[in-house]
C-alpha cells in the first residue's frame, strides 16, 4: 500500500505546475508580500484540512439543498456529496481570505493570483484523494472503486473544479 499524499504534497505539485507555466518574476518587495500572503493562506489551508481530518464520519443530511436526488444515496456517493458540499463551501472561504490578505496589504490580487490558484488546486486534489481513499470505508460491501464509484469521483472532481474556477474568475 502506498503512503497517502498530504496537502503539502498536493501544494508542491500545484506550485511546480505553475512554475512550469512561466509565472512572472516579482521584485524583492513583491516577493516579500507574496511570501506573507502565502504563509497566511498555508496556515488557513492547514487549519481547514486539520478540521476535515478530525471529522469521524460524513453523515448524509435529511434535506439536501442541492441538485442531488432526494432518495438516499449509496454510502460512497453520499461521502462524495458531503465532500462536494464541504469543498464548495471552503473554496470561496479560501478565496475570500486571499482577497482580505491582499486588501490588508493594499496590493491588487492580480500579481499574486498564483498563490491562491495553487492552494485552491491543492485543496481540490486533496478532497479527491480523501474521497478515493476513505470513501470505501463508508460502504462495507465495496472492496475497490468500481464503475459507479469512478463516476461519483469524476462528478466530484468536475464539480469542485467548476467551483474553483468560478471563484478564481471572480478575482478578475
Amino acid at each position: 500500500m502506498t503512503e497517502q499524499a498530504t496537502i503539502i504534497d498536493f501544494l508542491g505539485a500545484s506550485l511546480r505546475g505553475l512554475e512550469a507555466s512561466g509565472r512572472a518574476i516579482l521584485s524583492p518587495n513583491e516577493q516579500k508580500l507574496a511570501d506573507e500572503i502565502a504563509d497566511a493562506l498555508d496556515r488557513e489551508l492547514e487549519d481547514m484540512v486539520s478540521q476535515l481530518e478530525s471529522v469521524a464520519s460524513c453523515q448524509q443530511e435529511e434535506d439536501l439543498e442541492d441538485d442531488t436526488p432526494e432518495e438516499e444515496l449509496p454510502p460512497f456517493a453520499a461521502f462524495c456529496a458531503g465532500l462536494r458540499r464541504i469543498g464548495t463551501t471552503l473554496l470561496p472561504h479560501l478565496v475570500r481570505e486571499f482577497v482580505r490578505l491582499c486588501e490588508d496589504r493594499d496590493v491588487p490580487t492580480g500579481p499574486f493570483r498564483w498563490i491562491i490558484q495553487a492552494r485552491a488546486d491543492a485543496f481540490v486534489a486533496y478532497l479527491l484523494q480523501l474521497a478515493q481513499v476513505h470513501g470505501l470505508a463508508f460502504d462495507d460491501s465495496l472492496t475497490k472503486v468500481g464503475r459507479t464509484e469512478q463516476i461519483a469521483l469524476a462528478n466530484l472532481g468536475a464539480d469542485l473544479r467548476v467551483a474553483m474556477q468560478r471563484e478564481l474568475e471572480d478575482l478578475d
